[in-house]
């Protein structure tokens, strides 16, 4: 964790006054996203209890769980007021581990996905984070909320960092059914071939043009759901891959992804995870998401954009699911299945993540030209 004690102290004064006499568990405690979360809810005053399918770790106190298994995260769950799945892929465990907890505990996937799409399974307090790192469709809400029509809005997010299997699994596994759509983008709610928009590299800028990354658009499931949510008729979503030797790898991973049983899914998956290490040894890390909203506020066109910068995308996915368990638990009313970006508060988010060292950088609304998509609005009538 790159973050000092100091910082972690700041971070549970934000969490600590929901904190009191909560018990929360966290299966994949060891995982590079769970390290960080167990840490920030401790720092915060819960009792967090850690589950992994071993005692490797240096959690002296970890509980051994299958998360495939509903009998052993029963037992796991027992006395928990929240539990958060850090394990994965959610892509194999699907919806295993929600549908084997009671009503009353509070479930946070942190990769969900469309897996819960008409759930009807025992467990009915459930936080869909959305696709790592989960702050792409809050930034999406906020920034078009800040209008009054949003017209187009621009995601950009990527980088180069170490990640994990398990997560690295989810988002190759999510090309191949679930969770995104390839070389889409979505118009009035629907994901439709991409056509880049001349405003787009303007609207890209936070990811230098002159490097050796390679920009691929994909939308995910949780930015079509915003999309229809907010009235947003035109969403955009742009992956950044650092260089062409990973982009080998990614294809690779995704053709692997279409073959094979679980276990030997996995194993390929690991092995082209270690590919992607050796490629990266002595790199510098770094992850982004820029999001740019375009469209009207009080009869002028407008574009405003916020950029959040991060040496990797854990400590963005960790800072999003400690806040998802204080909003989960705060919310007695929360039933069924809700997206993280409709319970989140963003200004909370955002001071957190600054004091844990993450650069968040904010561009007011600016006058801006319409863009075509905008222009065939305003033909139509609908502006």
């Amino acid at each position: 964790m790159r973050f000092c004690g100091s910082a972690i102290d700041l971070w549970g004064g934000v969490l600590s006054q929901a904190a009191s006499g909560h018990r929360i568990g966290v299966i994949g405690s060891h995982g590079a996203v769970g390290r960080v979360l167990v840490a920030l809810l401790r720092s915060a005053g819960y009792e967090v209890v850690c589950g992994n399918r071993t005692r490797r770790g240096s959690d002296e106190d970890a509980v051994v769980v299958d998360a495939h298994e509903p009998d052993s995260v029963r037992r796991f769950a027992r006395g928990c007021r929240a539990l958060v799945n850090c394990a994965g892929p959610s892509y194999l465990i699907a919806d295993r581990v929600a549908a084997a907890l009671p009503e009353s505990v509070v479930y946070v996937d942190p990769f969900g996905g469309n897996l819960f799409e008409g759930y009807r399974g025992q467990g009915l307090r459930i936080v869909n984070a959305g696709c790592t790192p989960g702050l792409s469709g809050l930034l999406v809400r906020h920034l078009a909320s800040r209008l009054d029509v949003c017209s187009a809005v621009t995601v950009c997010s990527g980088g180069r960092e170490q990640g994990g299997v398990a997560g690295f699994a989810d988002v190759i596994l999510s090309t191949r059914e679930g969770y995104g759509y390839p070389n889409q983008m979505v118009l009035d709610g629907r994901p439709h071939p991409y056509v880049e928009r001349t405003e787009e590299a303007e609207d890209t800028d936070a990811f230098p043009a002159d490097d050796d990354s390679i920009r691929s658009p994909f939308v995910t499931d949780e930015l079509r759901q915003v999309a229809i949510d907010s009235g947003i008729p035109a969403l955009t979503g742009i992956l950044v891959i650092p260089d062409r030797d990973s982009l080998h790898l990614l294809l690779k991973a995704m053709t692997c992804s279409q073959e094979g049983d679980t276990d030997d899914l996995i194993g390929m998956l690991s092995q082209i995870d270690d590919a992607k290490s050796r490629l990266d040894a002595g790199k510098k890390n770094w992850f982004a998401i820029q999001v740019t909203a375009r469209g009207y506020l009080r009869g002028r066109p407008q574009r405003s954009t916020m950029t959040v910068r991060s040496r990797d995308s854990s400590e963005l996915t960790a800072a999003f699911l400690a806040q998802s368990v204080v909003r989960g638990l705060e919310s007695d009313c929360l039933q069924g299945v809700v997206w993280g970006y409709e319970l989140m508060k963003v200004d909370p988010l955002l001071d957190a993540l600054r004091l844990m060292g993450v650069s968040v950088e904010a561009e007011g609304a600016t006058t801006a030209g319409a863009s075509a998509h905008e222009s065939e609005l305003i033909e139509s009538g609908f502006l």
